[in-house]
């Protein structure tokens, strides 16, 4: 007998059991494995179907939650780019005194607390770096910085007719700057030179302040050149601005700073609303906004390229396809209007919002209008806070 059945029957024998029963049993259990099964070896028809009906309604389950886990990561890196840009700012006034202004215009008056109306800009010949392009170096980005020439002139919308961004500039201005760009607004591509991120000019009701009133208890500061754009400069952003922390008396944990927008209007914005409006695209119309926008040259139509004021709702605007032409219609108030006043977002229900004190939140589209609305002026005397 082999060693190992030795063992075997060794362990049984301590055990008071007989081996020949013990293998008895097994050649019937054997014998009975390899008898022929009346049971069934496949699916029926049904089972098949319910099956699928189950995975199918699992998938429908899963898919939301995927999606909304996709979505919070695109938010929360979306938010991380602002924060990013909002410590280039911050930097910038450490070590300049003030906020970056929207963009600097020599000939331009100088952001005062009286109603300038209808007022258009001097040219591109008196136009200088957006407050984009002056943080680059504050943004462990000097060598995009140093692609662009600083000499006054040398900025201003690309538009047929005027005085132009011109040079090296025009080519890093519609170069693509993915530190500006959301990664949950569909239309910011690799291809397109846009910001989802905007600087704050300003809160309050776009009309002309009443009798008594100024731009800076909440009004707009000019309305452009073709008089139907809202302006504000009672903000931390404006044009030719010194703002400084000792100038945002509501305090600057309840002023906004940098704002979320997904209304910078595009290239393929402007041939979609002109073909909708002529029938044809008309190219010497085209000013191209990019991120390191100023303003049209000679005119407050679509300025402001990178700046906005808390006048809209967030998400309030049915412009929700920078690539097409606005649901609503088309014509200057949308194309040079709609984006100088209301922010926004892909994101559900809000958008991420800089304070002047570095600080970023997920403001919610539900927000109080007048609360919104004075969150975006400096020194109206009323402050508000945002507490999520």
């Amino acid at each position: 007998m082999p060693f190992s059945q030795t063992v075997v029957c060794a362990l049984f024998a301590s055990f008071q059991l007989d081996w020949g029963v013990i293998m008895h049993g097994v050649t019937l259990l054997l014998a009975h494995s390899r008898a022929p099964s009346l049971r069934r070896t496949a699916f029926t028809l049904v089972e098949l179907l319910v099956v699928i009906a189950i995975i199918g309604m699992l998938v429908g389950l899963l898919l939301p939650a995927v999606q909304a886990a996709r979505e919070s990561a695109r938010q929360a890196t979306c938010l991380n780019k602002l924060s990013q840009l909002s410590k280039g700012c911050l930097n910038y006034e450490s070590a300049r005194g003030v906020y970056p202004p929207a963009f600097t215009d020599a000939g331009f008056a100088n952001p005062t607390d009286v109603y300038l109306g209808q007022s258009g800009t001097t040219g591109a010949s008196a136009m200088t770096a957006p407050w984009t392009v002056r943080i680059l170096p504050f943004c462990e980005d000097a060598a995009r910085y140093n692609k662009f020439n600083q000499t006054a002139g040398t900025y201003g919308g690309d538009y047929v007719g005027y005085p132009a961004v011109t040079g090296n500039n025009k080519t890093q201005a519609y170069t693509p700057n993915n530190a500006y760009q959301c990664p949950s607004h569909k239309n910011s591509l690799p291809t397109t030179p846009n910001t989802d991120y905007f600087g704050v000019s300003g809160g309050g009701l776009a009309s002309a302040p009443p009798a008594g009133k100024k731009p800076s208890n909440g009004y707009q500061w000019c309305t452009g050149y073709y008089g139907n754009q809202s302006f504000f400069n009672n903000g931390a952003i404006v044009v030719n601005g010194s703002i400084s922390s000792k100038d945002i008396t509501d305090g600057t944990s309840k002023q906004f700073m940098l704002a979320e927008t997904r209304y910078q209007f595009t290239l393929e914005s402007e041939q979609a609303w002109d073909t909708a409006t002529s029938g044809s695209f008309y190219v010497n119309r085209v000013s191209r906004p990019s991120w390191a926008g100023t303003s049209r040259a000679n005119t407050f139509t679509g300025s402001h390229a990178t700046t906005g004021a808390a006048v809209n709702g967030i998400n309030s605007s049915d412009f929700v396809d920078t690539f097409a032409a606005p649901a609503s219609g088309c014509g200057t108030t949308i194309c040079g209007g709609e984006m100088a006043k209301t922010f926004g977002s892909y994101h559900p229900v809000g958008c991420n919002i800089a304070f002047a004190d570095g600080s970023v939140q997920f403001v919610a589209q539900t927000i109080d209008i007048n609360l919104y609305r004075r969150l975006g002026s400096r020194a109206d005397g009323n402050p508000g806070s945002y507490d999520q």
